[in-house]
């Protein structure tokens, strides 16, 4: 019996051998998602100094004036007018002054296609020298193409090259200025959020 049994199983193994052997085979789905969050990035500078270049003096030749005079030492005759005088080098619109501020922001986002709303807020609008004072006002972000104290822009990708630029327009009233130097302590707010 153990004989038939060895004849068995050496005929199973020679035959398992010599027949071609069949292959396994299974496979498995695997569902992928990315969860891509609100992402923006905004460029900006932390602090910003306006150096006017303007002359420390101006001498306006007005011409030549006669003046008539008594032995006391009194004259009488046509003086300066303000309202004639010639208009210094330093063009001012009355004691304000627009200034445009190039490339001071810049914004990208995951987004090619995208939008995304930058707005431009004061939190304090007075630079100051003691008692001098200069006023900030009217304060705007602004692209190639639009301005106000808040615009849309397109989200160009996340790769530095192709942010968003942007510009910072504001008016700078002296009417309150009374001393050279340096005037400090004005500050503005740049947000930029995913539309």
């Amino acid at each position: 019996m153990t004989r038939i049994k060895s004849i068995l199983i050496a005929l199973v193994l020679l035959t398992t051998l010599s027949s071609p052997a069949l292959a396994a085979s299974t496979s498995g789905t695997t569902n992928v998602s990315v969860r891509v969050p609100e992402f923006i990035v905004l460029h900006y500078y932390s602090g910003i100094t306006l150096n006017f270049n303007a002359p420390t003096a101006e001498a306006i030749d007005e011409g030549s004036n006669s003046f008539d005079a008594d032995w006391s030492g009194n004259t009488s005759g046509n003086g300066l007018d303000a309202n004639d005088l010639m208009t210094a080098s330093l063009e001012l619109d009355g004691t304000k002054t627009t200034v445009r501020l190039n490339n001071v922001w810049a914004v990208r986002g995951f987004s090619t296609s995208g939008n995304a709303r930058v707005d431009v807020t004061t939190p304090s609008d007075k630079l100051q020298n003691g008692s001098s004072e200069i006023k900030m006002s009217n304060v705007k972000v602004s692209d190639d193409a639009q301005n106000g104290s808040t615009i849309t822009i397109k989200l160009n990708g996340i790769s530095k090259n192709r942010a968003t630029t942007g510009n910072i327009e504001m008016d700078l009233d002296f009417s309150n200025t009374t001393r050279s130097g340096s005037h400090t302590g004005g500050e503005y707010t740049i947000t930029a959020t995913t539309i």
